[in-house]
């Protein structure tokens, strides 16, 4: 079994998800996990960039066919740390207060995906392009397809933004009930927190601020162990982090 690698046990189920662009990463131990015990990170976009009008458009074109993106990003970025970002490297900060994890047997464990399931323009009117309401909405719909197939019991999500909509979307939904709640205001951002929930299944929602934003992790680590405790207990008791406490914010 190699852990950079995601499992491919669910694709047949997501190849027929309407909208979804890139395969989620599904870590190869993640089935094997309880229940009540599965991990699903979910990410806002991927962008497009170059140094030219034309390279720009030539990466957009090559990376909407290509539907291992995501589980790429996983495997150099989140599982290898071959490069990072400050997106993805606050991930582990946030979750254990450190950088120094057992990477590959954490994302064996556990699930990623972006909610906006199309190319966004790094340098759109100078400045990276921010999803709009509709792609949110596109988000939801494809959201809920996802987690009938993977049946995660928490999701991180790495950004708030998106939580303006939910309740939007599920009050039109059959096939799931929910809520998302404002909770507590951490420095300027309001952090959320809900459930989704279809037949004898419950899955949680986590929102923070966006960790490619200036972020405070070991406030928003601290409100975590208090506002989702069970969540970040069953982390610690997993024993990813490896040595100390990064310093520094």
């Amino acid at each position: 079994m190699n852990l950079d690698d995601a499992t491919t046990e669910y694709d047949a189920a997501f190849r027929n998800v309407q909208g979804l662009t890139w395969l989620p990463w599904v870590g190869q131990r993640y089935s094997d996990r309880p229940i009540q015990k599965r991990l699903f990170v979910i990410g806002e976009s991927h962008y497009y960039n170059g140094e030219t009008p034309e390279e720009r458009h030539a990466n957009r074109e090559k990376w909407l066919i290509y539907p291992k993106y995501t589980r790429d990003v996983v495997s150099e970025s989140l599982v290898n740390y071959e490069w990072t970002t400050r997106t993805l490297d606050t991930i582990p900060r946030l979750l254990f207060k450190t950088t120094d994890i057992d990477r590959p047997r954490l994302w064996a464990a556990s699930a990623y995906y972006n909610l906006v399931q199309r190319m966004m323009d790094y340098k759109q009117d100078g400045s990276p392009e921010r999803p709009t309401w509709d792609d949110y909405m596109k988000g939801w719909k494809v959201f809920g397809e996802v987690v009938k197939i993977i049946q995660p019991s928490h999701c991180l999500f790495i950004g708030v933004t998106a939580a303006n909509s939910f309740n939007h979307w599920i009050g039109s939904q059959t096939g799931f009930t929910g809520n998302v709640i404002v909770t507590e205001k951490i420095g300027g951002t309001w952090a959320r927190s809900g459930n989704i929930e279809a037949v004898e299944k419950s899955t949680e929602l986590i929102f923070v601020k966006h960790l490619g934003l200036p972020f405070n992790w070991i406030r928003w680590h601290d409100y975590l162990k208090v506002q989702h405790a069970d969540f970040m207990k069953w982390l610690e008791t997993e024993s990813y982090a490896n040595n100390g406490i990064v310093a520094g914010l």
